[in-house]
């Protein structure tokens, strides 16, 4: 398939060429600058997506992009870096419409090394038309901050914040343009550091208990580069280049102990043990990409080819210990484990954009990517003064995955109606290979399967102004299992708790009905249906005294949603922006070889209240309160939490100074309820999120704004959630 590439731009090459024929011209005057200066509401809501101004986010003091995402509006992020929109799980992460090409727990990792200063605005889209990869529940789009003014300009900005442990997040963003060249870059670097203590409560059904108290602690550094140049070839025509680039080394300790009780609740055994880990992670890319404007009208072509390299290392030293309860030895176990992987993305895409009398656009593309993954994690047991390989629990696990994806859509505008309907394919080959050794068969598996995917929007001006908006939208998805996921290989978290991937995993399909009411971007109403066939979920199934946690399909899932939102001002100098949901959510499928039923109805709540106090201070604050969960065996219990932060403008109000408080009461606790067929389990768990932040923010330069192009429009955008 990778011969497909020269073909594509082949094509691509002769559309140009039948577009530019005619001569150029380029009779356009030079404008005037204009300086407009305004103050950036902190939500928008569109048509299609909501909109978060990140700098108009006073809490988001000294943050990094993960904090800001949890603060926005319909976004659920749970303590495991897990991401949902609307109650729509798998969310696909664009960074500048370009994917990350990470697993979940990278994504958060990486979001977290991502300082808050490098954000411009957040899109949150619900319901994404034909353009966007069907991968994921719903699309989140991060764009960085980017300046096209001629000359020089830039922002700094520096943050600390402080929890149990210290946190910087620190940015710059520089640009230059001169003539008919732009050269663009953004570089980050992040502290971060944390701790998460869990304990809780195994009850087995032959009588027998679990107590387990577990406190884990990592500390890491993220540097982040993001380097372009784009040259202007013509009026009509901008040629690109963008090369990215990150390192984070992290280290991480856990600790545990355990107490065992037999089937009468008498004292059985106890266990200590702690886990201690370095790692390496090294990601680089990069990106051409092509824009032909071909017309006045705004016909328009792009393209782009991407490659992206992902390699990380790991290490990890296990030590473990269990007494009688006399106090004698019973068993030890001195483990290392090696996490190396290396993952290649190719990508070629390619999009066109044509307007047509009456305020018709027809929009189609292609896209083509290719991914090769690698992983080799071996397994060693201490013997003695040296360590052994445990072939019998080691692994190499090595995937392929080539995508071959098109789409075209049309969309139609009338004094009250507009209407907008799109339909992509995708055809997904893949297959998986695990290298047998002395201790293991060698195994193999392909797949090969296309999938259409249907979209629609269809919106009514009730009145004459266009206040009163009415729409229809209706799309399909798909959630692909992450690249780990398929990974049979037996991962140690604790003496009583183990991953593992499950190679027969099968993807997930979405099928979303939204109706929705806007006025004036004043208040809204929307009512939302969900269904999801082969539902992902990490169940839980005990194996003597260890829980084994295994993604499976778990079966079907229903949800009938109502959102709500309002954003008025309350008096001249105070703006409050509230949003409502309310799920009713069916559960209907098989964990552990017991059948599941659960109904549930959960909401949350959000709020955020901005405060003028004068013309260069202002305040913050916001809150989430968020009703019982449910997500396959596990029920989480309410929980609540309120921020608040100020600022200042100064040096000429080209200088910011924030202050903020997350979490202050430290009330964001998680409690779960999972239930087995064997077995009931309590877990309480807590983590460093009330933290004090200080922030300081600087634009230099020129700041008017001009011709802005998305530096970042590649092409690799499923491929980069699901490197888990």
């Amino acid at each position: 398939m990778k011969s497909l590439i020269p073909i594509l731009w082949i094509i691509f090459l002769c559309m140009l060429h039948l577009t530019g024929n005619a001569q150029e011209k380029n009779n356009g005057k030079a404008l005037k600058e204009v300086t407009v200066t305004a103050k950036k509401p902190l939500i928008r809501h569109k048509a299609d997506r909501i909109i978060v101004n990140v700098d108009a986010m006073i809490t988001a003091a000294g943050s990094n992009a993960m904090e800001v995402l949890a603060q926005s509006p319909g976004v659920f992020v749970d303590m495991d870096g897990n991401i949902q929109l609307n109650g729509k799980g798998g969310v696909l992460v664009l960074i500048d419409d370009k994917p990350t090409y990470m697993s979940a727990q990278d994504l958060a990792a990486y979001l977290r090394s991502l300082p808050a200063g490098m954000l411009d605005k957040i899109e949150l889209i619900s319901t994404p038309p034909a353009r966007y990869d069907a991968s994921g529940g719903a699309v989140i789009n991060l764009q960085l901050k980017k300046n096209k003014t001629p000359g020089f300009n830039g922002i700094m900005s520096i943050g600390y914040n402080q929890g149990v442990y210290a946190r910087s997040n620190n940015s710059l963003n520089l640009n230059y343009r001169k003539k008919k060249v732009n050269v663009f870059g953004n570089v980050g670097y992040t502290r971060d550091a944390g701790y998460t203590t869990e304990t809780s409560q195994r009850n087995y059904g032959t009588g027998a208990v679990t107590l387990l108290n577990r406190r884990y602690g990592y500390s890491s550094n993220g540097y982040n580069l993001r380097a372009g140049v784009d040259y202007y070839v013509s009026a009509k025509t901008t040629l690109g280049v963008l090369l990215t680039g990150g390192i984070r080394p992290k280290t991480d300790v856990l600790n545990y102990n355990s107490d065992q009780l037999n089937a009468r609740q008498q004292p059985d055994s106890t266990g200590i043990g702690n886990t201690t880990g370095n790692y390496q992670w090294y990601s680089g890319g990069v990106n051409l990409n092509m824009q032909r404007r071909i017309n006045e009208k705004g016909a328009s072509i792009t393209g782009d080819l991407d490659y992206v390299n992902i390699h990380a290392n790991g290490n990890q030293v296990l030590l473990n210990e269990v007494y009688q309860v006399n106090g004698n030895l019973s068993s030890a176990n001195d483990m290392l484990y090696r996490l190396p992987v290396d993952i290649d993305i190719w990508s070629a895409k390619s999009d066109y954009n044509l307007p047509l009398k009456g305020n018709v656009v027809i929009e189609a593309g292609a896209k083509f990517s290719w991914v090769n993954t690698n992983y080799k994690n071996s397994w060693f047991q201490k013997a003695g003064v040296e360590y052994l390989p445990d072939y019998g629990r080691s692994d190499h696990f090595m995937y392929s995955e080539n995508i071959n994806a098109g789409y075209i859509s049309s969309a139609k505008e009338w004094k009250r109606w507009a209407i907008k309907g799109g339909l992509r394919v995708e055809n997904t080959r893949m297959q998986g290979h695990q290298p047998g050794n002395i201790a293991i068969a060698d195994s193999a598996f392909k797949r090969d399967y296309t999938n259409f995917f249907p979209s629609f929007h269809l919106s009514l001006k009730a009145d004459s102004a266009g206040h009163h908006v009415f729409s229809l939208s209706y799309s399909t998805r798909i959630r692909r299992p992450g690249y780990q996921q398929l990974n049979p290989f037996l991962f140690y978290n604790d003496r009583y708790s183990y991953t593992t991937g499950n190679p027969w995993l099968k993807p997930q399909y979405m099928y979303s009905l939204e109706l929705k009411y806007d006025y004036k971007s004043f208040v809204g109403v929307e009512l939302a249906y969900l269904k999801v066939n082969n539902l992902i979920q990490s169940i839980v199934q005990p194996v003597g005294d260890v829980w084994v946690t295994r993604p499976e399909n778990f079966g079907i899932n229903y949800s009938f949603n109502l959102f709500s939102w309002l954003s008025v001002d309350v008096a001249k100098a105070w703006h409050v922006n509230t949003f409502f949901i309310l799920f009713h959510l069916i559960n209907k499928g098989v964990a552990d070889n017991e059948p599941i039923y659960n109904n549930i109805y959960s909401g949350e709540a959000e709020f955020s209240n901005q405060f003028r106090l004068s013309k260069t201070w202002s305040a913050e604050l916001n809150g989430t309160f968020a009703t019982r969960h449910l997500q396959g065996q596990t029920k989480t219990d309410p929980f609540w939490y309120l921020n608040g932060g100020i600022q200042k403008l100064i040096l000429k109000e080209k200088g910011t100074l924030k202050i903020s408080v997350d979490d202050i009461f430290h009330t964001r606790i998680r409690r779960d309820h999972i239930t087995t067929a064997e077995m009931l389990a309590l877990r309480r768990v807590k983590t460093d999120t009330r933290r004090i932040g200080i922030a300081f923010s600087y634009r230099f330069g020129k700041d008017t704004n001009n011709r802005k192009r998305n530096h970042n429009t590649g092409g690799a955008a499923e491929e980069q959630g699901r490197v888990n």
